[in-house]
């Protein structure tokens, strides 16, 4: 019996709010042995760049429902922006699982179930904190959009507490913002212009917003906490980080995910054990230099170190070999290595040299389809039923990396072959997606421990954006490289193609080898093109390409010289009379090709050999001078016989 598996639909999993619904899952998912499927793109569904954002919900369309036992929606990340679009996509898809339970979390989506974070007791130690601790009675509370049901929530729990203190807040100090930055910063110029007039004390039920508020008033001249204190809820990297260390309270988001998986643990496994998630609210208060209380300086040192530049790092710390910092990822030069590839493998060798950049990680596998390096494949919504792992890593128990560069095709139903694997513990498999613009390569899966699972950071977006243009400019470097020595019309070598592939046919191992070439000229193609018009000319060429593709053998090269002549030239042993037959074999081909053709002409075409020994001497145009002699003769045979 197959391990349970939980899965996550979210977005930018690096970003705080999902840092905590993650940590939540995890942690109940350890409990139960049971995998954690996180499916996220790497960018927030309203980031304006909206075709690349679409190109990025691709990574929805990997999950496979048969193998998933219960599946959670971050509903807040969800129904914006591109992802209005997925979620009806979704319900479509849903329709034929009835029987998987799925939970929405924080909003609800359809008639799907749905678990509210529980932050009531957050939201009124805030107000108690502003209230008993600091004394203030002249309070604002600025919220979310009006009718927003998170917004509208969270400013009646607010006020009914300060109600309880038997203060009144009144009506202008009631503000509907929408969550983020501007909200404060228009708050903060009303203050200062008086069309609102100063309170004690700002209430914001998000970080941004008090972020914004704190910036904005002291541009304006007015001090925090001086003339006023300010606290936030939902804590953030950056209101540690900020000039005036933010005091916020920390939403239950954790708690909250935490009960989505006991939720569906109770369809799944119906009597098993439920294990609580346990947190205490005043552990959820981070202090700081907004509302007057003393920062905890160790707090804001360990955010600045995760969303800061670190260039320099200890080589010699416990820790070193866990921790790669964005700074440590952009001196390593990867983007540099990475799109200076000349091919594919290159790109793949130079990318398991570097794939240390991408710890802690248990497995890596970059998944990729089949055909992602042909310019000619249009773009495509969803996964083809095969996929490729072109690269995958394993830590081994000593930090090393064992990496595998050899092409390994699996049923893209499976999502990934590590969940098949019965040796690995419970884990946490990061599902994101590899693309460039619209184009689709494939996804990218990470397996981490659940004991880690908040080490999504910016370091691995930034690894995942290195790698599409990768790979975008291996295709384009192989679409170039194609143009130049192809024949645009046939597809076969042309001339510069040609010499390119003489450097290795002809080189000194192969001396003593046979050098063939053959001469192939189209007959009357003035004529064809003068009664019948261009496009017949060029339909009459396209079937002499055909021809001369279907004669060339194994190891020869075919090649359109120009205009009607085409080359094949080879190196090996070649009997002279098989030579003396493929003459006739040429014209057989030819006539069979055109026999369905219903043309009011007939494709015919003059042909020379020449063969000599490859010595150091060896010169292939006169080689080709002697086959192109011989054409020429046949020519002048045939143009005789057609006269008669």
């Amino acid at each position: 019996m197959r391990r349970k598996n939980i899965a996550l639909f979210t977005a930018q999993p690096e970003a705080t709010h999902e840092i905590r619904i993650i940590n939540g899952i995890a942690t109940q998912c350890k409990k139960y042995g049971y995998n954690f499927l996180v499916f996220s793109p790497m960018t927030h569904l309203e980031f304006k760049r909206s075709a690349y954002v679409e190109a990025e919900t691709n990574i929805y369309r990997a999950v496979n429902f048969d193998k998933i036992d219960g599946l959670i929606l971050d509903a807040v990340n969800l129904v914006v922006g591109e992802g209005g679009k997925i979620v009806d996509e979704l319900l479509e898809r849903l329709k034929d699982y009835p029987d998987l339970p799925v939970v929405s979390l924080e909003m609800s989506i359809g008639d799907l179930p749905m678990i509210k974070s529980d932050n009531e007791e957050a939201l009124r130690e805030m107000c108690r904190h502003a209230i008993e601790i600091h004394g203030k009675k002249d309070i604002c509370v600025l919220t979310g959009p009006k009718e927003n049901e998170v917004a509208e929530s969270r400013l009646k729990v607010c006020l009914d507490e300060i109600k309880k203190h038997g203060i009144e807040v009144s009506d202008e100090h009631i503000i509907y913002g929408d969550f983020w930055y501007s909200s404060g910063d228009d708050l903060a110029r009303k203050f200062a212009e008086k069309k609102i007039s100063l309170p004690e004390a700002v209430l914001c039920t998000s970080t941004h917003m008090a972020l914004g508020l704190i910036y904005r008033l002291r541009q304006l001249g007015i001090k925090v906490p001086d003339d006023l204190i300010v606290i936030g809820f939902d804590t953030t990297n950056e209101g540690y980080c900020n000039d005036v260390i933010l005091s916020a309270f920390d939403a239950a988001d954790a708690s909250s995910a935490a009960e989505t998986v006991d939720h569906i643990r109770r369809i799944i496994d119906p009597g098993k054990e439920i294990l609580p998630f346990r947190s205490v609210v005043k552990d959820m208060f981070f202090p700081g230099m907004s509302c007057g209380c003393e920062p905890k300086i160790e707090q804001s040192l360990s955010a600045f170190r995760r969303v800061s530049y670190l260039v320099a790092y200890n080589s010699a710390a416990d820790n070193e070999m866990n921790e790669i910092s964005f700074g440590r990822l952009m001196e390593s030069y990867c983007l540099e290595e990475f799109t200076a590839s000349g091919s594919a493998d290159e790109f793949f060798e130079k990318m398991g040299e570097m794939i240390y950049l991408l710890k802690p990680f248990g497995d890596y596998q970059l998944c990729l389809r089949e055909d992602w390096l042909n310019e000619s494949v249009s773009n495509m919504k969803g996964y083809p039923s095969v996929m490729m792992i072109a690269l995958s890593a394993k830590t081994t128990p000593d930090h090393e990396f064992e990496v595998n560069r050899s092409p390994v095709f699996y049923d893209t139903a499976e999502m990934t072959t590590l969940l098949k694997d019965e040796d690995l513990e419970p884990s946490i498999f990061y599902f994101s997606p590899i693309h460039f613009e619209g184009f689709h390569f494939g996804y990218s899966v990470i397996r981490r421990s659940l004991e880690d699972p908040s080490a999504m950071t910016l370091v691995y977006r930034t690894w995942l954006r290195f790698v599409n243009n990768a790979l975008e400019m291996t295709r384009t470097r192989k679409q170039l490289m194609s143009l130049s020595v192809r024949d645009s019309m046939t597809g076969l070598f042309n001339r510069r193609g040609m010499n390119l592939q003489l450097e290795n046919m002809l080189c000194e191992s192969n001396r003593g080898k046979t050098v063939f070439a053959a001469v192939i000229d189209m007959d009357g193609l003035k004529l064809v093109n003068d009664t019948y018009g261009h496009s017949e000319g060029d339909y009459g060429i396209m079937l002499l390409c055909e021809a001369v593709s279907v004669c060339a053998l194994p190891g020869e090269i075919s090649v359109r010289a120009g205009g009607d002549e085409f080359f094949i030239i080879g190196v090996g042993a070649y009997d002279p009379e098989r030579i003396a037959e493929r003459k006739n074999y040429f014209h057989s081909v030819l006539d069979k090709l055109q026999s369905d053709s219903q043309k009011p002409f007939k494709v015919t075409a003059s042909i020379g050999f020449a063969t000599e020994t490859l010595d150091e001497n060896t010169n292939i145009d006169l080689i080709l001078s002697r086959a192109d002699k011989e054409m020429y003769e046949e020519k002048v045979r045939n143009k005789a016989t057609r006269n008669r």
